[in-house]
């Protein structure tokens, strides 16, 4: 079977490139849990390069009821080796490594170890351990996912100092087709229209897109001394001047067609202000021979922007009602139109790289780039340390004092954490501790909410009691879910493509609820 017919569905989502990335990448996961494996079986169908599952434990009879990945041969060998060798049997193209040592000791004593992998995935790794990891791959901008399952409560982290996406593949782009303000060789096209002389057939198959240009044109000439429509009372007398030229509105899908997309066509071009932030970023404005592709790329848009108040036109069109010969030649037109945006934009990057004296940007990079500008997304994720540090108090109250928040639950895994600081163990492990263990958690939570400048009485004790009911055990209904809903995020990061959640995210599997948080 050939890599196309293998991977074809998801090919469809993030193409050959972005497979191509996926296929480069060498992802580790910390701890080989019934979350984690999840995780990972679901970036080893699709094809990453390789894995390598770090993991100092053995296998229990514990694992087995929940983690698909084991049975009962592997009690008592290394997690990680036989989690490994089980994910490597879903894709014999994607290579899988294990390391039996404890992540813990390994991040103390010997952290390079991360420093070559595209991403790392952490699962079950106490609080200390995991903000030395965080700190060491954010100096090295190489992402960390957190992910874990804990009783019928998920929680997903993402943390990078920068994710930049070209591809953000919005669900319903705006066409970008200029009538507001064409181009000269559209206008000319739409110039030319002789509609007094087509036949009933040929009027109603002449392109809406040129149809609004020359309408447009008219009306400004004849009813507005030259101004474009903009109030709503002028875009609806502009309607029907549009309307009353159609032979037989009802007939004519052209004309039809036209009105459906008059009021988008009639908005000035404008700029989106998550574009120009980083258009204005300091990264643009200071290119060197450091400076990653993006920002050289950046650089380049903002200049053209400058010169001409829009950005490169993407050339494509919709399928419109319109005769063959019509529509292939304003297709065209279009195409040809984006080529010499293209053209300009690549030789502002050109300038932009000899000045810096720093590499070449590729040419396919650029064509990618220019044909998706409009659509540019940067995240700039808050690293754990900054949010353990520096709460944002404020959000936290206000979002705790609405019913049935599933911000408490990240109120109560920070807890979980303090409390095995502190005595080594989850709360409520042993089945003869738990009711000692919910007075130890409320202590915990309360040194925690201190410092949060949380109120305590915005965590309910049937919360706490629950928690510590929950024993740290992973259902694998709910490790499957959030593995499902990690990769997902994980193919995003590595892709490029897509916007990812920013930053924490919840699930309450209690009453099936989730939650975006940027905390």
């Amino acid at each position: 079977m050939t890599d196309t017919e293998k991977y074809d569905r998801q090919l469809r989502l993030w193409g050959e490139e972005g497979q191509a990335t996926l296929e480069k990448s060498h992802i580790c996961l910390i701890n080989g849990t019934a979350t984690g494996t999840e995780t990972l079986k679901n970036l080893v169908l699709p094809g990453i390069g390789a894995f390598t599952v770090v993991d100092g434990q053995k296998v229990t009879a514990s694992d087995l009821g929940n983690n698909f990945f084991l049975d009962q041969s592997c009690i008592g060998q290394p997690r990680a080796q036989k989690v490994t060798e089980f994910l490597r049997e879903l894709n014999d193209r994607v290579k899988g490594f294990s390391c039996d040592e404890d992540p813990i000791q390994l991040i103390n004593e010997k952290i390079s170890f991360f420093k070559d992998f595209d991403l790392v995935i952490a699962n079950r790794l106490p609080e200390s351990a995991l903000l030395t990891l965080a700190q060491y791959l954010w100096g090295l901008n190489i992402p960390l996912v957190v992910v874990s399952a804990y009783g019928y409560i998920g929680y997903l982290r993402l943390a990078a100092p920068e994710h930049a996406i070209i591809e953000s593949k919005p669900d319903t782009p705006l066409d970008d087709l200029r009538i507001y303000n064409p181009f000269k060789e559209v206008e000319v096209l739409a110039d030319e229209l002789k509609l007094e002389g087509l036949n009933s057939h040929e009027h109603g198959h002449v392109p809406y897109i040129l149809l609004m240009i020359y309408f447009l044109k008219r009306w400004r000439n004849e009813k507005s001394n030259g101004k474009m429509p903009e109030t709503r009372a002028e875009k609806e007398e502009f309607k029907q001047f549009f309307i009353s030229h159609s032979r037989n509105y009802h007939d004519e899908l052209n004309f039809r067609e036209g009105v459906q997309g008059l009021w988008k066509a009639l908005q000035p071009p404008s700029i989106s202000s998550d574009i120009k932030d980083i258009l204005n970023d300091a990264n643009a404005a200071n290119i060197t021979e450091t400076s990653t592709d993006f920002w050289v790329l950046v650089a380049a848009l903002k200049k053209f922007v400058e010169v001409h108040g829009v950005m490169p036109l993407q050339g494509n069109i919709p399928d419109i009602t319109a005769d063959t010969v019509s529509y292939v030649n304003l297709q065209q037109i279009y195409h040809d139109k984006a080529l010499a945006d293209l053209d300009e934009f690549t030789a502002k990057v050109s300038a932009i790289v000899s000045a810096a004296g720093r590499s070449s940007v590729p040419a396919e990079l650029i064509k990618k780039f220019c044909k998706n500008s409009r659509f540019l997304c940067l995240i700039r994720y808050r690293s754990l340390a900054e949010e353990h540090a520096s709460p944002k108090s404020a959000t936290l109250v206000s979002d705790l004092e609405q019913p049935d928040s599933n911000l408490v639950f990240y109120i109560l895994l920070r807890g979980v954490e303090r409390f095995y600081q502190t005595y080594n163990r989850y709360p409520g492990f042993n089945d003869e501790d738990v009711e000692g263990d919910i007075a130890l958690l409320k202590n915990s939570l309360s040194t925690l909410l201190t410092e949060l400048s949380v109120p305590s009485q915005l965590i309910k004790d049937e919360y706490i009691t629950e928690i510590t009911r929950y024993g740290s055990c992973e259902l694998h209904n709910i490790a499957s879910l959030m593995g499902g809903v990690a990769s997902q995020e994980i193919i995003k990061l590595i892709t490029h493509q897509y916007v990812p959640l920013n930053n924490s995210f919840i699930f309450n599997g209690i009453n099936s609820t989730a939650n975006n948080y940027s905390l």
